[in-house]
């Protein structure tokens, strides 16, 4: 792999916030649109996206290294709010407890958890507001470093977006499927949601492809690293085969069969997407190829 600036410390991170808040997202979804079929898999997604976003922010501390050592620099971090990174604070500091009291209201887990059941509906509201800005904040925090031209575009939220919606969606759905396997069958009717993120996430990177092609000679160099250079290999077989073409396939056959489809390959379908994920976002950082100063 080309040497980074940044390492799996934060490639975990990026992909454990997003499919932590994607998983949340689609906790809310199925407990609003069909809570009587679906809650299960809304129960999943809950549990699932408190921790999730719990261990990523973990490892992106641990990356910080002198604010590890010295803990007390990181109130630095929220004292400029025209900084991303503040904000990226904030965010993640609001959104982790929202997640782990909605897991609690929800599934009705202690005392806490059955009193903030009144509250079910707020915290739905407030923590979607805060999972989109969880989400969208990962593919924020790479677009923002202006010394990598790969990064620095408006399509990179986007993307990051996109795959946190179907990563998350496919935690929430292995984890119902663990909970209890007869949720396979109704589980079907959600895969249209891979279709429509994976559509979206598989369009997006071939625009960003593109345009990286013709906008800069780093950003040239770090679209063709991926689909041609060194890291092609892994690009064209994790993140565009196993993440994105095999599981858009296996769900359109998943939700028109609609529960006859065997569990092995529906549960498969979600695995690929969660490794087509992780890939994707290590690729893409490990491709930024910054400007050489002459």
């Amino acid at each position: 792999m080309p040497e980074s600036a940044w390492g799996w410390l934060i490639v975990t991170y990026l992909f454990l916030a997003g499919a932590g808040a994607g998983a949340f997202v689609s906790a809310v979804a199925c407990d609003l649109l069909a809570p009587d079929w679906s809650k299960t898999l809304a129960r999943a997604g809950s549990l699932a996206a408190g921790p999730l976003v719990a261990v990523g922010t973990a490892c992106l501390v641990l990356d910080l290294e002198a604010g590890l050592w010295q803990p007390w620099r990181q109130f630095y971090l929220v004292s400029n709010l025209s900084s991303m990174i503040t904000w990226g604070v904030i965010i993640l500091s609001l959104f982790i407890p929202v997640a782990f009291l909605y897991a609690a209201a929800l599934n009705e887990l202690t005392v806490v958890g059955r009193y903030a059941r009144k509250y079910l509906r707020h915290l739905e509201v407030v923590g979607g507001f805060l999972a989109v800005a969880t989400a969208g904040y990962t593919g924020v925090l790479i677009a923002v470093v202006n010394g990598v031209p790969f990064w620095n575009t408006p399509a990179m939220p986007v993307l990051f977006m996109a795959s946190a919606m179907s990563t998350g969606l496919a935690v929430a759905m292995i984890g119902a499927a663990i909970i209890d396997i007869t949720t396979i069958r109704t589980m079907s009717s959600f895969a249209l949601g891979h279709v429509i993120f994976l559509s979206v996430e598989g369009l997006v990177l071939m625009l960003l492809i593109f345009l990286s092609l013709t906008r800069s000679v780093e950003a040239a160099a770090s679209a063709t690293m991926l689909i041609s250079g060194s890291l092609s290999p892994y690009f064209w077989a994790l993140v565009v085969i196993v993440g994105i073409v095999v599981p858009y396939v296996l769900s359109i056959v998943e939700y028109y069969e609609y529960g006859k489809m065997h569990k092995a390959l529906v549960v498969g379908a979600d695995l690929c997407v969660l490794v087509g994920g992780m890939s994707l976002r290590a690729l893409i950082v490990f491709s930024g190829v910054a400007p050489h100063i002459v």
